[in-house]
């Protein structure tokens, strides 16, 4: 039996949603990047073999894919999904060790409340966009955040990240002055 995948389009003209009925990891989400390590990420390996896919978001039930400047999704769509439902079909894992996990840390109180907000809240609202957001840091009332996935380049993620979530975790955590996103080097 063939693996489900349906096709959604992102906010962001360079990233596509390829929805899946199969659970790729069980939280969080991995990002690999053209030239990243792939050793523990079978999945995103295979699709950045691709020609045009510059990244790959691995969530529990999606996967996002950002295409490259000048790759054309008409051509590249229908071979990113044929790539995907292969794998799925094939049974391997789509990451080998839990790449998404993060490491006990302790936290303070007003961290522990923007954490809440941001698994609870914004997490799910911006994976339906197929992005993620990793939280970096809070120190003197800066948020520091990441957006990857199909809103690490979109358009709208300053829109999303001031009008949104800044607006959010200030209204509900009064510690929080200024929110940033702190793209990836």
């Amino acid at each position: 039996m063939s693996a489900l995948v349906e096709t959604a389009a992102t906010p962001n003209p360079d990233a596509l949603m390829f929805r899946t009925d199969e659970l790729l990891i069980p939280s969080g989400t991995v990002e690999v990047r053209r030239g990243g390590r792939v050793d523990d990420a079978p999945l995103a390996a295979q699709l950045l073999r691709q020609d045009g896919v510059e990244l790959v978001l691995i969530a529990p039930r999606f996967v996002t894919v950002r295409k490259q400047a000048g790759a054309d999704w008409a051509w590249l769509e229908p071979q990113v999904r044929a790539s995907l439902e292969a794998f799925l079909d094939s049974g391997e894992m789509a990451v080998y060790e839990d790449l998404a996990a993060n490491a006990a840390v302790e936290r303070s109180d007003v961290e522990q409340r923007i954490l809440a907000l941001l698994e609870e809240e914004i997490r799910p609202a911006i994976a339906q966009d197929g992005g993620d957001v990793i939280y970096l840091g809070f120190a003197e009332g800066t948020l520091r955040l990441r957006l990857i996935g199909s809103c690490g380049t979109c358009p709208s993620s300053i829109t999303t990240l001031k009008q949104g979530i800044e607006r959010l975790l200030m209204e509900e955590v009064p510690e929080v002055r200024e929110v940033i996103n702190e793209a990836a080097a």
